[in-house]
């Protein structure tokens, strides 16, 4: 008996002490679907039970917007598009936690019978489209880049019923490609979709956010809730069948079949994943993409507003370190150097420390990796190159990769990139590029990378070596050189800190400057160690290093006292005329370009690469004069990424389109086709020359030495256009060809 009341108060003491679940809740943007299935499915295998949540999964309500939910404090997450960026910037405190879709299921269907194919089509139309579709940038910039305004549009309330496509309700229907084409067509009614990201625009969709209240009062709940979150999402991405029947049985409302909530899921887990990337990934570069195109577009955006606006878990202050550099850091005090004379990089504070960027970068490696360090001060960077070489110090903390250093050292991962400027007196007018420094006297410090650069491209340069950046703007305000040559945050910070009111920025180089730590070299864990910090280093956490010492300020020294002999207010009124045509005419053009270019290669994308094939088949067909298409897929590129990360793998993309920009005709389009592969379209051209264009880039890329992963292959399909062939046709034999070359062993060029 005593043995059962002492079990009893023991279970009774555990059941107590359990800590009770958070009551949280999550609004749907939606009806009920596979577009939610992470939700409903951490809730239906207890993963946010386990994360010590008790989620309610809000119904969506026509009537009741996500944000408004969110930010008036009756939901504590919800989910938007990209047009959270628009609700950021009118101030309202969101906070974006992951982005479930890396690419948009966004598009407007239209029954085929009403032959709308084009954004003009829509001119006169009636459109069914809630509020946050009308914000989202996909929509906006769609239409605004076809010469169009939102304004000129005809919205209708959504009645949520896809069939009023077909019973004259609507002519257009704001949905996901995802789930109203299939639902149609199982009801026999073909439809056509227009994609904004056929014409270029493709961005994040189905946003996980909360509040900058709910996550300053609760970190660790938001880091649950996320973490679980995803933890559903990859199940049922993993389980798409499984999750098909949990949805149709317990969250239907919409009375979809088990077909369709199964196509849903695969096109949804596509999207999803698109381009490698981690489920949920986001990049604050793309938001700035996002940005750029409202700001073009004339919706209000400020900079600022972005810091903050991405969720950054800061939780990962350890290092997952291998024996051996665990062994390394118990065994060793790692002894770093530097200057004082390169700021805002490295510069004494009033208190006689080391400051700047690459220390903010260097103390958050320490913390995260624990280890001991003694720093060892440089007066010049001769020295420092020399306390690497003779090693006595292990690591300095900001430099580019060059030949003459790599026989003494190693180089860490870059965790800035800067282009190199040109500074001159204010007289000189604009420079377009290092040539116009040819004869002339340029100042650049000792040991400083670029000089190398420039004097085996530039031979007829005179370099003048200084021994840092400061003397060299000292000997160019003198008039004792004619220009200085550093990275723009030193120049800026240098010519802010002294006042150099007589020197300007004229132009830049095409060197840009990867900022690395270097490594002696016989400390290859050391290198690990520190490429694994720099991992850690979250983009908020960059941002705010680069937001603390670079600051732009513009400086108006223009004289308008020509301005008050104009008298005439006529003529003011024709100049504001013309320059707001101009801004009109210059934002179209940008608009067009980011529309028409890949953000990542700057090759022309797939919209401007259909462009130049129309353009090609229609010569054709007036003038018989065939034209070829290769394309070409990186071999085994998912292991890039899987190994070295998808900062190396975005850096492999960048290299091979520079190698195929830079190996072709000047008449051939190189194209950025999707992923890791790539089309090249050679006007007049048949398949014999497509063959040896082909042939010779695969010679090129098998010699080439990528950064980080040193060698690859690429396998290539060729085609050449036929009598009676569509673009499509043409395009397909080039696609299938390549899959043949895939099956034949890759790294081979094959035709059709």
């Amino acid at each position: 008996m005593i043995r059962f009341w002492i079990l009893f108060l023991v279970c009774a003491a555990f059941l107590h002490a359990q800590k009770p679940l958070e009551r949280v809740s999550v609004q749907l943007q939606w009806a009920d679907q596979f577009q939610f299935a992470g939700y409903y499915v951490a809730k239906e295998k207890g993963f946010y039970a386990e994360a010590g949540l008790d989620v309610s999964i809000r119904p969506f309500d026509p009537k009741r917007l996500a944000i408004d939910e969110v930010m008036e404090g009756r939901s504590e997450y919800g989910i938007g598009r990209s047009s959270l960026l628009v609700d950021r910037m009118r101030g309202k405190p969101v906070v974006a936690l992951a982005a479930i879709f890396q690419s948009s299921p966004f598009v407007l269907l239209s029954a085929r019978s009403a032959n709308i194919r084009s954004p003009k089509d829509l001119i006169g139309k009636r459109i069914m489209m809630t509020q946050d579709f009308q914000d989202t940038i996909a929509i906006r910039a769609m239409v605004n880049s076809q010469g169009m305004r939102m304004e000129e549009l005809k919205f209708i309330e959504h009645s949520y019923n896809p069939i009023d496509i077909a019973n004259g309700k609507t002519d257009v229907m704001a949905c996901y490609i995802s789930n109203e084409p299939f639902t149609l067509k199982e009801k026999g009614i073909e439809t056509n979709a227009l994609n904004p990201e056929q014409y270029g625009f493709d961005f994040y969709s189905d946003i996980l956010f909360t509040s900058e209240k709910e996550l300053k009062h609760h970190p660790e709940r938001v880091r649950a809730f996320v973490t679980a979150t995803l933890k559903g999402w990859q199940y049922a991405f993993d389980h798409i069948e499984e999750t098909a029947r949990l949805i149709k049985t317990r969250y239907n409302t919409q009375n979809k079949s088990y077909a369709s909530l199964v196509y849903e899921g695969q096109i949804l887990k596509e999207l999803a994943y698109r381009g490698n990337q981690p489920l949920g990934a986001m990049n604050l570069e793309k938001f700035r993409r996002i940005s750029d195109i409202y700001k073009v577009m004339g919706i209000p955006q400020d900079e600022k507003r972005l810091r903050g606006f991405l969720y950054e878990d800061t939780s990962r202050i350890a290092l997952p370190l291998s024996i051996e550099e665990r062994s390394l850091l118990q065994m060793r005090t790692i002894r770093y150097t530097s200057t004082f004379s390169w700021p805002p990089f490295n510069y004494r504070s009033q208190s006689g420390a080391l400051e700047g960027i690459a220390a903010d970068f260097w103390a958050l490696v320490v913390k995260r990796s624990g280890m001991q360090t003694e720093f060892t001060p440089a007066l010049t960077w001769n020295g420092v190159l020399d306390a690497i070489k003779t090693k006595s110090a292990d690591v300095t903390l900001g430099t580019s990769i060059s030949p003459d250093k790599e026989p003494y050292a190693l180089f860490s991962k870059p965790y800035a990139s800067f282009p190199n400027v040109i500074v001159t007196n204010k007289k000189i007018d604009f420079l377009p590029g290092l040539s116009a420094l040819e004869g002339k006297n340029v100042a650049i410090g000792n040991g400083y990378g670029i000089a190398a650069l420039i004097a085996k491209k530039y031979p007829a340069i005179r370099i003048v070596g200084v021994d840092d950046t400061r003397e060299g703007l000292k000997l160019l305000s003198s008039g004792r050189v004619d220009a200085v040559i550093d990275i723009l945050p030193v120049v800026a910070f240098l010519m802010n800190e002294y006042s150099y009111v007589d020197l300007k920025i004229s132009g830049t180089t095409e060197f840009m400057f990867d900022v690395r730590m270097m490594i002696r070299n016989d400390y290859p864990e050391l290198k690990s160690i520190i490429d694994k910090g720099i991992d850690s280093i979250t983009p908020a956490e960059r941002q705010k290093i680069f937001n603390r010492y670079i600051a732009v300020t513009y400086e108006d020294t223009i004289d308008y006292r020509w301005v008050y002999g104009i008298g005439f207010g006529a003529l003011a009124v024709i100049a504001l005329f013309m320059w707001r045509q101009f801004e009109l005419g210059r934002y179209n053009r940008k608009l067009l370009q980011m529309a028409s270019t890949d953000p990542l290669t700057q090759l022309p994308n797939r919209i401007k690469t259909d462009e130049k094939l129309a353009e090609c088949h229609a010569y054709y067909e007036r003038h018989r004069r065939p034209y070829a298409v290769v394309i070409l897929d990186i071999d085994w590129f998912k292991r890039i990424n899987d190994t070295f990360g998808h900062l190396v793998g975005d850096k492999t993309l960048i290299s091979i389109a520079q190698i195929l920009r830079s190996h072709v005709r000047g008449t051939d389009t190189v194209g950025r086709w999707g992923g890791e592969e790539f089309i090249i379209v050679c006007p007049e051209t048949d398949i014999e020359g497509a063959r040896q264009v082909a042939e010779k880039l695969r010679g090129v890329i098998n010699e080439y030495d990528f950064e980080t992963v040193h060698t690859l292959t690429c396998s290539f399909g060729i085609s050449e256009s036929r009598d009676d062939d569509r673009v499509e046709d043409v395009v397909g034999r080039a696609d299938s060809a390549l899959y043949q070359a895939k099956e034949e062993g890759r790294n081979r060029v094959c035709a059709l």
